[in-house]
């Protein structure tokens, strides 16, 4: 290769590295998230459909996001009672689903339950003692308590001393049955019944054979009197 070819290749180097790089293209602008105004019509959709639970959620959002907002202000006149009315929608559906509902056979008849166990725990091994309100096509209605062997003991006369949320406690007529299960029966049971619709829990103090005696608190706000499904009454033989 000659001198000057070799000098106009070097300068040619020299002048491609001297270029300017080409510019970035700009970036594309971050995406924003919804506005105060945006986030507020969704707020009050959800307060005027009811669902006080999706409107907390919002309305809080709203408030950590765009403090000093109009729509902020707006918020803070309305969320509380709004977290109020969501916690308390909360326990009622907790309530119910303690519940359990069912018809069936049963001794020759049809019978319709309301159930709920106790909210006291048990050993292992040990189911909760449950409360049963019973409709029979052939025995009628009745209310008991039904527990694990060997069963509940009951003085004479069989009472059981109970207490309907803060009231004073009272004593209903019980019995335990003959045929030997580990239950025992409320024979005021319509007076069990019309107290417990009215009360958030009943407390019912009871002595289990081979325990020391205790209180069963059961939390029965949850009752829903339609689904305990009505029993034709027997016929008269």
């Amino acid at each position: 290769m000659t001198r000057p070819l070799a000098l106009a290749l070097v300068l040619g180097l020299v002048a491609a590295c001297s270029r300017p790089a080409p510019e970035a293209p700009p970036a594309a602008p971050a995406p924003r998230g919804p506005t105060a105004a945006q986030q507020f019509v969704l707020y009050q959709q959800m307060v005027d459909a009811g669902s006080a639970e999706l409107a907390v959620p919002l309305g809080d959002e709203i408030l950590a996001k765009f403090p000093d907002s109009p729509e902020a202000t707006r918020v803070r006149e309305s969320i509380e009672a709004l977290r109020a009315k969501a916690n308390a929608d909360n326990e009622s559906r907790r309530l119910s689903r303690l519940w359990a509902y069912q018809v069936a056979p049963m001794g020759g008849g049809q019978q319709s339950t309301a159930s709920i166990n106790a909210r006291d725990a048990e050993p292992a091994g040990r189911d909760r003692v449950r409360l049963v309100l019973r409709r029979h096509t052939e025995w009628g209605e009745s209310v008991f308590l039904y527990g694990n062997e060997p069963g509940f003991g009951c003085g004479k006369p069989c009472r059981l001393s109970m207490q309907f949320d803060g009231q004073p406690k009272k004593a209903l007529a019980a019995s335990i049955p003959p045929t030997g299960e580990p239950a025992v029966f409320i024979e005021d049971d319509k007076v069990f019944v019309a107290a417990m619709q009215k009360a958030k829990q009943v407390a019912i103090d009871v002595v289990e054979k081979g325990r020391p005696p205790r209180t069963l608190v059961f939390e029965v706000g949850g009752f829903d009197a339609a689904k305990f499904e009505p029993m034709p009454k027997a016929k008269k033989k």
